[in-house]
């Protein structure tokens, strides 16, 4: 065997041995969130296990919409099976891409984008939300666009590969790191965080700061942009909303959240904010479980509301109601929440 065919076949070997220990090294160490309701790792991992071709309708966002839509509860009402794909303080690149991850296996009717993040002014996050929508997302061109636009030069290599981060996790690695495999990953709720009674919920009126503005991150708009043009060429409906979220009256997110719907009359494509119509939906500030987000019996109320907007507005999306699987999930769901009562 010539020099040049030993190196090139050392090489391969190198490469060989590489690809088939990087992928398990990675999820050995990366970091998990496992327990509920916060259980990231199952809804956004997960999802990647469920049926091609199952959900008539995605949500995706932040928190705001994860912790107020119950796909079970949606489906108890209609037939309808939804995914919530979001993840916390969710910028609206990520939603782009995530987004994007979704068409892989999915193809919805309808994709339901919650807003709140709309009102985001910052260009980058910080490392606790970058990996926060990152570490789930498997290896793929789309994740590396992911990197490119949540964090600047020198700062995304980790976000494509974390085990550039979490390499000395060795004195933390728990039984639940060598023992769970992504091929396990499974959320009954499908993505839904379903959140306790916690506290009395006091309203308060958040001013404006100086140098603050209804302004919208030209970033965010950009990315709108983005998510209505991919809609409109995959033929998906989109529909903005804003979630039950702001017994906090935040005065600057309420002008930037006028601006969103002043973009999307511009767009043709509708926009609701669903803090409008509290007594309409039911909602009591004892169905908060902080100022921004709803407690499990509130995401009932806010999801029954949202089942009837759906079903008139779309009245043909997909259905089925007979699902063995779903009724099994959502006679589990409903057993949580009478515990939670």
């Amino acid at each position: 065997m010539t020099a040049n065919k030993k190196f090139f076949l050392s090489v391969f070997v190198f490469a060989l041995i590489f690809l088939m220990t990087v992928g398990p090294i990675t999820w050995l160490f990366a970091r998990k969130s496992l327990e509920g309701p916060w259980d990231m790792t199952e809804k956004i991992g997960g999802f990647y296990n469920e049926p091609e071709r199952e959900f008539s309708v995605m949500f995706f966002g932040s928190s705001h919409v994860y912790a107020s839509v119950s796909p079970l509860q949606l489906w108890a009402n209609t037939g309808i099976k939804s995914y919530v794909f979001a993840t916390q303080l969710q910028p609206m690149w990520a939603t782009y891409h995530y987004i994007k991850e979704a068409l892989k296996t999915q193809d919805p009717q309808l994709i339901v984008v919650e807003c709140n993040m709309m009102g985001g002014d910052q260009e980058y996050y910080d490392d606790g939300v970058n990996f926060s929508f990152t570490d789930d997302i498997p290896l793929s061109l789309n994740k590396i666009q992911l990197a490119y636009a949540s964090a600047p030069e020198g700062e995304r290599a980790p976000l494509i590969w974390n085990f550039m981060k979490y390499h000395g996790r060795w004195d933390e690695l728990e039984d639940a790191d060598w023992n769970t495999e992504r091929s396990d990953l499974h959320d009954p709720y499908k993505g839904y965080v379903l959140l306790p009674d916690k506290q009395v919920v006091t309203p308060e009126v958040i001013p404006m700061e100086e140098g603050e503005s209804g302004e919208l991150l030209d970033k965010n708009v950009e990315y709108l942009a983005k998510i209505v043009a991919l809609c409109e060429a995959k033929d998906i409906d989109l529909w903005l909303i804003k979630s039950p979220s702001n017994t906090a009256l935040e005065e600057t997110q309420a002008l930037r959240m006028d601006a969103v719907e002043a973009l999307a009359a511009a767009y043709g494509v509708p926009f609701d904010d669903f803090n409008d119509c509290y007594d309409e939906i039911g909602l009591t500030l004892d169905d908060f479980y902080d100022q921004r987000h709803l407690t499990g019996s509130g995401a009932v109320k806010f999801t029954n509301y949202l089942s009837i907007q759906l079903s008139r507005r779309w009245p043909d999306l997909m259905a089925q109601s007979d699902d063995e699987a779903w009724a099994a999930d959502y006679e589990n769901y409903r057993a949580a929440l009478e515990g939670d009562a």
